[in-house]
């Protein structure tokens, strides 16, 4: 895995900082390999020490790579310990997880600490995580054909009749019998005028024929998840508004794309994608941004947002995902993963994007 947190030893220096407190476990894993529940890093510019509980004595033996590993006493506590280091090596400022640390550990450090100083790192590990490895692409790649593989079985069976919880179970079940240890997150089946709703989670409601059927679906592969959406229509013929909005969709989808590239920025990518439906008249019904960054987490930097001024690198794996909805109608999604290559984009997932069941 890492190397005992070294890629953050520039931060450090640029923060002015002695060392780096981790607590995210998204970036705990990240950096040291461990896949347990409850462990923190204290990162400093001669090395690294993991912290976890007893319950993870073995575990954190066998994953942590990198790192000088430290099991907590019976009846001591993480932030207490953490305080004790770092009042034992006369540190000055110490930097921290501001958007993850709770306010009750903050609390307990800032009184033991005192006078050192905890400065916020924003961003921090996340910044290093937007460029996949080989490794992590593998991963991503597995997690993206465990979810359509499921997609390719169960999609058959929206048919009038099938509740959307029925389909979002079936969903489920299928990415675990692939080999996910879990789903991305809860599968998300909106049908008819409940498609106009973007994070419209399944419910009891009945598909009927003549329904626009938004899917969102995700899986995993050793804590990568991939996150894809599907519009489907129940009939033989999608026409009349909703064939509109279908295929406006689907062609902002490929102008946004067609942008992707290192050295553009992600607020270009999601005005390419923007653009189109703004002078279709539906801009008022897009409210979400184009996409995310996916990896240890469904949805982490970088941001396709409007305005972003970040740049596009070659390794970086985010999602493409407009969406017009209409309330009283319905509404159409189209998400696919992509990969800023050196050549421009490669699109990572490979399903139909096509309405047809």
């Amino acid at each position: 895995m890492r190397e005992g947190g070294a890629e953050l030893y520039p931060l450090l220096k640029q923060r002015s900082v002695d060392a780096f407190l981790v607590t995210k476990m998204e970036n705990v894993r990240y950096l040291s390999g461990f896949t347990g529940s409850t462990a923190v890093l204290l990162i400093t510019r001669r090395g690294g020490i993991f912290l976890t509980d007893s319950r993870y004595a073995t575990q954190s033996e066998k994953e942590v790579a990198g790192f000088s590993v430290r099991i907590l006493r019976r009846g001591e506590k993480m932030m207490e310990r953490i305080a004790r280091l770092i009042r034992s090596r006369r540190y000055h400022r110490i930097g921290f997880e501001g958007g993850d640390l709770r306010v009750e550990a903050f609390q307990t450090l800032k009184k033991a600490l005192s006078p050192i100083s905890l400065v916020p790192m924003r961003p921090g590990v996340e910044a290093l995580r937007t460029v996949k490895t080989e490794r992590e692409l593998d991963e991503l790649q597995v997690a993206i054909r465990r979810a359509e593989q499921a997609f390719k079985k169960v999609k058959k069976q929206i048919r009038p009749g099938r509740g959307e919880d029925e389909i979002a179970l079936t969903m489920e079940h299928a990415m675990r019998k692939n080999g996910a240890s879990k789903v991305a997150f809860d599968t998300i089946v909106a049908s008819g005028v409940r498609s106009a709703m973007p994070h419209g989670i399944a419910s009891s409601k009945k598909i009927a024929r003549g329904d626009l059927v938004i899917v969102d679906f995700g899986a995993e592969c050793n804590g990568y998840f991939s996150d894809m959406t599907r519009t489907l229509y129940v009939g033989r013929r999608l026409s009349g508004k909703k064939r509109e909005i279908f295929d406006l969709v689907r062609a902002a989808q490929e102008a946004a794309i067609a942008l992707v590239r290192p050295g553009i920025t992600f607020g270009e990518i999601d005005h390419a994608a923007r653009e189109p439906i703004e002078k279709a008249g539906y801009g008022a019904f897009f409210g979400h941004g184009t996409g995310h960054g996916i990896g240890l987490e469904v949805h982490e930097l970088p941001g396709v947002t409007p305005n972003s001024q970040v740049v596009v690198e070659e390794g970086m794996v985010f999602t493409i995902e407009p969406g017009v909805y209409l309330p009283g109608l319905g509404g159409v999604r189209i998400e696919d993963m992509v990969l800023a290559t050196g050549k421009g984009c490669r699109v990572l997932t490979g399903l139909s994007r096509g309405w047809e069941i």
